[in-house]
């Protein structure tokens, strides 16, 4: 994941020997939670010992790819025992649109939750919320109660990673926080590929899937029993500031919201297109496979570019790939299954680097203290685009086929390397500041 990273700074300890913040540190063990507040006396707090923070750091990964691993089976899932049930592509395109709007739900959520009980018990209320969704797809087969199921769960994955970002934030310094996060997303994405492939191995006309997705769910809640888990107090001053948002990147901005529907598009839509098409089961789980392996694959190296150059030309390029493999899929018939896999990959690749890219561009822009108040507001406008894009496509879905959604994407990709390229010819590239320290790589929801 990309982020504009702050040379220039004094302290060159390693990520967890040293905390953000030590005052009013809190430990969760199973039911019961105990304060250690400050002494009143104390000039100074002790530190969190660095092995229990690298066990707050390795439990949430564990955690949230267990999590992964049930949500990436059941986006496989879902289309395609819609379509098996007799169902239209529309009805399974409605269910991405209630997500997003569950996803729009949990931004407001879950920062409450947080200061009312805590980093802990907000987290395992969001897997609660998540297995109360997987048992509604476990027990009825029918569209409305589906609907229902879809908004808690886009309500839970948004409250978790909210959690999730929070925790590992006050749990280590700038100097490991990249690398943190990079292995914590790397592994989230690749258990969504991994869970989406476990479609091959299942029986899609039974409820075998979202009962698996449950036991997974179950087990996630595993490592935060653990007796001694660490807590750390972290800012919650969550203002929503579309207007100063837009004032600092309006390439940031636009990025973010047009990458809110691109990715539920290319996610969610990828396995409604698949079965529409005729792919077995096994294919499509493969499919979902490779597409998230193509988002590390593409993110990496135009990560490695955007610091070197211009951040804006890589999100051109990025724009231009999405039209392009989108009028690929949809005009081309007959393509090699491999071809059009790699495709899709790299569609995947290409949509995730914009998301990442637009939230680095921002920052450069940015105040040291925009910083907190501009990743809430940018997880506003991509679960804006993430609600009304898709809703647009599933309604086109209806008149041109599993093929709308193709058309909506590359229009978008087109529309927006338009923009930043009008927008290159406005303004400059920042000069770097080297005294502001690096802030924290921010992801969005992944549904």
């Amino acid at each position: 994941m990309v982020h504009n990273r702050r040379a220039c700074r004094e302290n060159t300890r390693t990520g967890f020997d040293h905390p953000a913040s030590t005052e009013g540190i809190t430990r969760f063990t199973g039911a019961q939670t105990v304060t250690n507040a400050k002494p009143p006396e104390a000039s100074q707090a002790l530190p969190i010992p660095a092995n229990r923070r690298v066990r707050v750091v390795v439990s949430l990964i564990i955690s949230m790819t267990l999590v992964a691993l049930g949500n990436g089976l059941l986006f496989a899932f879902v289309p395609i025992r819609l379509a098996g049930l007799g169902f239209e592509p529309f009805v399974a395109g409605t269910l991405i649109v209630v997500l997003a709007v569950g996803g729009f739900i949990g931004c407001f959520v879950a920062g409450p939750m947080m200061k009312r009980f805590g980093m802990a018990q907000a987290y395992i209320i969001g897997l609660a919320m998540l297995l109360c969704a997987h048992a509604i797809l476990a027990s009825t087969a029918a569209p409305l109660p589906w609907g229902v199921s879809r908004l808690i769960y886009g309500i839970a994955v948004s409250q978790l990673f909210v959690v999730t970002y929070s925790w590992i934030n006050g749990s280590v310094t700038n100097q490991a926080r990249g690398r943190v996060q990079t292995v914590f997303y790397s592994c989230f994405i690749v258990g969504m590929g991994v869970g989406g492939y476990g479609i091959s191995f299942m029986d899609v006309t039974t409820n075998v899937s979202p009962r698996v997705s449950m036991v997974l769910t179950t087990l996630a809640v595993i490592p935060l029993l653990i007796p001694g888990l660490p807590t750390v107090n972290v800012a919650q001053d969550s203002a929503i500031r579309l207007k100063r948002t837009w004032q600092i990147s309006p390439v940031g901005f636009m990025g973010m919201f047009f990458v809110g529907g691109l990715t539920l598009l290319v996610q969610g839509f990828a396995p409604i297109y698949g079965q529409a098409v005729g792919f077995a089961p096994a294919q499509i789980g493969f499919m979902l496979l490779l597409m998230q392996i193509g988002i590390i694959g593409v993110q990496i190296p135009a990560g490695v570019i955007s610091d070197r150059w211009d951040r804006r030309w890589v999100l051109i390029v990025c724009a231009l790939m999405i039209t392009a493999f989108a009028g690929l899929t949809s005009q081309v018939t007959g393509l090699d299954f491999l071809v059009l896999v790699a495709a899709f990959a790299l569609w995947a690749g290409a949509t995730e680097t914009i998301f990442s890219i637009s939230t680095a561009q921002s920052n450069d822009h940015a105040k040291p203290d925009e910083y907190v108040m501009l990743a809430a507001t940018l997880t506003m406008i991509w679960s804006i685009g993430a609600t009304l894009i898709p809703a647009i496509t599933s309604v086109l879905t209806k008149f041109f086929g599993a093929t709308a959604y193709m058309y909506t994407a590359g229009a978008l990709g087109l529309i927006y390397a338009i923009f930043v390229a009008v927008r290159m010819t406005m303004r400059t590239v920042p000069e770097p500041d080297s005294t502001a320290e690096a802030h924290a790589i921010h992801e969005p929801p992944r549904y």
